[in-house]
């Protein structure tokens, strides 16, 4: 067990003023039975009106809009989380709503940010069609991640790939873990060459790209041999930025595999969101109006001390 102090801030800035700005951000740290969120803050600049609610897939995110002409968007969390990861798998997610403190410059801190309904999961309901999935009420069943999503279908040069390492297995080790080795043996990491719309079959060919690739095409490759698998996003001690791996189904649970480096996800590992690949769980997104260029500077910094530097 760990405990982690995170720290994420994204600004966005623009050449000219823009107008009628709508975002939403998956950075907050889930609440599950790997990890609990001991202190969170949030901070959004320019002031503007901040919702919280669970989407879909039981990721917390929160959104708002900024309609006056202005330059820059800044939003900054800190957190405190304690982390005890696969040695106690997640085998019922929790949902624990926890208000979040929304600090504006104009009016300093706002008090608790209640969500707009209640939470949508339950630890005790289960889902009658699918009674198997030991999941929630508004926890997306395991059963929905057997199936290929839009980044992560795969082509016939995958899939002969996997009839080859099914042949090649000796039963040395666990085959998902043979089987995220050899993929971290065949791909390259290489910034640049792949983009966030970028499917697993097209990494695949490229044989390179970044963690969110690598977490897209060890998803396709698990279920193709029959193991459910989610795409997660998140944040890892080490990296200067956001950071992508995948959950697989097993044992009636859900294990994280981390395949850019060939490991288990481990108490290292902050989880901010998962779905079905990264068009479910992206961690920024927004829409404006307005003309000129515009920039985008990410900083994420996590540490198992207690004190970190200011964000610069």
């Amino acid at each position: 067990m760990k405990v982690l102090q995170v720290q994420y801030e994204m600004r966005l800035t623009f050449d000219a003023p823009v107008t009628d700005h709508y975002f939403q951000f998956r950075c907050l740290p889930m609440e599950d039975d790997a990890q609990t969120v001991e202190t969170i803050q949030v901070a959004v600049e320019p002031a503007c009106a901040v919702h919280e609610r669970i989407d879909g897939f039981g990721n917390r995110m929160f959104y708002g809009e900024i309609l006056e002409p202005h330059d820059s968007l800044c939003v900054r969390m800190d957190a405190r989380v304690r982390v005890e990861r696969n040695s106690n798998r997640c085998s019922l997610e929790k949902c624990r709503m926890r208000p979040v403190s929304i600090e504006t410059p104009s009016t300093g801190i706002a008090g608790n940010l209640e969500p707009e309904s209640e939470p949508v999961c339950s630890d005790t309901a289960e889902i009658a069609q699918y009674p198997l999935a030991d999941s929630p009420a508004g926890e997306v069943p395991w059963i929905v991640y057997a199936y290929p999503s839009e980044l992560t279908r795969p082509d016939k040069e995958m899939k002969e790939w996997l009839d080859d390492i099914r042949k090649d297995y000796d039963s040395t080790c666990g085959f998902l873990e043979y089987l995220m080795h050899r993929l971290y043996q065949k791909l390259s990491y290489v910034q640049g060459q792949t983009h966030v719309g970028t499917t697993a079959a097209e990494a695949f060919a490229l044989s390179g790209g970044v963690c969110q690739d690598y977490a897209h095409v060890f998803a396709a490759m698990c279920r193709m041999a029959g193991f459910p698998a989610r795409y997660v996003a998140g944040m890892a001690v080490g990296e200067g930025a956001t950071h992508a791996w995948t959950e697989v189904w097993q044992d009636g649970a859900w294990a994280a595999y981390d395949p850019t480096h060939d490991c288990m996800a481990d108490d290292r590992y902050i989880k901010l969101s998962h779905g079905r690949d990264f068009i479910d769980c992206s961690v920024d997104r927004g829409s404006f109006f307005g003309a000129g260029g515009q920039e985008q500077t990410v900083y994420v910094k996590v540490a198992e001390t207690s004190t970190l530097p200011d964000m610069p």
